[in-house]
């Protein structure tokens, strides 16, 4: 593990925060699929869990989201809580 990331993430919360941000910048899944050139498809996949981001697409996903990698992996409790709202 990475000095300063602090505990380990789940991938199941990273999909959902990769979710959240996305909406909240009002981009379809289309369309972010299309900002970081990848197939349609594997935004969906990301989003539910079923796969997860290689190293150099989660990097291209923070830009794009305009958040770093440790906002992707380990939201602030503000957005967890906005995440969970998002969920209900």
């Amino acid at each position: 593990m990475e000095a300063g990331l602090g505990k380990m993430f789940e991938w199941k919360d990273v999909c959902k925060t990769v979710e959240f941000y996305r909406r909240s910048l009002n981009l379809s899944q289309n369309k972010l699929a299309r900002l970081l050139g990848v197939m349609p498809s594997t935004v969906g996949v990301w989003e539910r869990g079923i796969k997860e981001p290689r190293a150099s697409s989660l990097v291209r996903l923070a830009r794009t989201l305009n958040v770093s990698e440790i906002d992707l992996l380990h939201p602030s409790e503000e957005v967890k809580k906005k995440i969970e709202e998002m969920n209900l």
